[in-house]
């Protein structure tokens, strides 16, 4: 779809759209329901799963990335089919960052903004996305604009990770301000992958009543009949999509596993986690034990806003697997109360230089918190002192023995990955 079309369907070209009144008290009543899905109130509740999770987008990703379908990418995958029988149905009647975004567009032509001529980024957005997908590493993920209005709900809510997460929709909220429906025209990956859909449909409907009425030998022309430039895949879509597979070919063979850092229950390999998930924060939103946070930079760009665990002040809860169900985009997989308990997310290591047992004081806080009775302490005759011991069969790695430990401001006892 030229750029000229896909404004006039974001603009309300006559036959294009159904009534301004009636499709904007649609998208009204969309967006009240997901204000209401991601408000604060609702945490742990599954609610907040559901808006990012009805991005096909994200889900066709997913499912390329892990070869499966996760319970969230079912919504996608609808929406995606409803995409194929109308074009930008979801963007036109739906999508509730749409209409945000169409709201500062109205504002920023109010204001004397023109929309500017700008090249259609999104189709090599959604070509690098899918063609790192193939190899488990869709890294363009998190621009989905429903992951971004997602995070809009976590400002101001546990600390700057979250913060950097809604203002990736205030930034798009500014952009449409300045230039308006850009964004929605030029950029949006959610709405080129529908358009990618629809017109892959419309083509092979046609080349299958063209092949039924030509010999055999004709069938090919449709197919060579196509103008590359105007159609769906692209020449820059096919050129995106080999460019998309070859980084991530080189991220898996230059990857290290020693970089790994804490994750929540359910992540994925590491590599796949992290270009799985939107970074929408809905994970940190709704652990009520306040351990999990959004990476900041440590464990470098690739792993910027992702969950990461922190157990200084509270662990992992045995009977919690809030965050599991919460995740839109499977890259942390469900996990049930029973099976968490056969999962490891790392494993203590003991600094006796710090620990007080060390100093020949008595502690005994670790083994005492331990919800697992995975610590015991055995006595060293060579030194005559007593030192913790794990069993790294039943250890969990919940972090309730680094949490408990009383050291300052270093503690003892530190989870780390395994």
């Amino acid at each position: 779809m030229s750029l000229r079309t896909r404004l006039a369907v974001f603009s309300g070209a006559p036959g294009l759209r159904a009534p301004n009144r009636t499709r904007n008290r649609v998208r009204g009543v969309c967006l009240a329901l997901a204000v209401v899905a991601l408000w604060p109130t609702s945490h742990g509740a599954l609610a907040p799963a559901w808006v990012p999770a009805l991005s096909p987008f994200v889900a066709t990703a997913v499912v390329l990335a892990t070869r499966r379908l996760p319970a969230p990418v079912w919504l996608g995958l609808i929406v995606g089919a409803a995409a194929i029988l109308r074009r930008q149905v979801f963007c036109r009647w739906v999508c509730p960052a749409g209409l945000c975004l169409d709201g500062a567009s109205w504002c920023g032509r109010r204001w004397g903004r023109r929309t500017p001529r700008f090249p259609l980024l999104g189709r090599s957005i959604v070509g690098l996305t899918l063609g790192g997908a193939f190899l488990g590493y869709p890294f363009l993920l998190w621009l989905d604009p429903l992951a971004r209005f997602t995070g809009l709900f976590a400002l101001g809510n546990r600390g700057a990770g979250l913060d950097l997460s809604a203002a990736g929709f205030l930034l798009l909220l500014l952009l449409s301000l300045l230039w308006p429906k850009v964004w929605c025209a030029s950029l949006c990956p959610l709405g080129v992958l529908q358009d990618v859909l629809h017109s892959s449909a419309r083509t092979l409907r046609r080349v299958a009543a063209a092949s039924a009425h030509l010999p055999t030998v004709l069938t090919v022309r449709p197919w060579l009949s196509l103008r590359l430039g105007r159609s769906y895949p692209s020449r820059r879509v096919l050129l995106a999509v080999a460019a998309g597979a070859g980084c991530a070919a080189v991220a898996r063979s230059s990857y290290q596993d020693k970089a790994r850092p804490l994750r929540p229950p359910g992540a994925l390999e590491e590599l796949t986690f992290r270009g799985v998930c939107t970074r929408c924060g809905n994970c940190v939103r709704a652990c009520p034990s306040g351990i999990v946070a959004q990476d900041l930079g440590p464990n470098g760009w690739a792993s910027l806003l992702t969950p990461v665990l922190h157990f200084r002040k509270d662990y992992c809860r045995e009977d919690c697997v809030k965050c599991t169900e919460v995740c839109p985009s499977g890259a942390l997989t469900r996990v049930s109360r029973e099976g968490k308990t056969s999962m490891r997310l790392g494993l203590p290591r003991v600094d006796m230089s710090v620990c007080r047992l060390g100093e020949d004081r008595e502690c005994s806080v670790c083994r005492s918190r331990c919800p697992y009775n995975v610590i015991r302490y055995v006595f060293s005759e060579t030194d005559y002192t007593l030192t913790p011991h794990l069993d790294r069969e039943k250890c969990t790695g919940c972090g309730a023995c680094e949490a408990a430990c009383p050291t300052a401001p270093r503690k003892a006892i530190v989870v780390l990955p395994t």
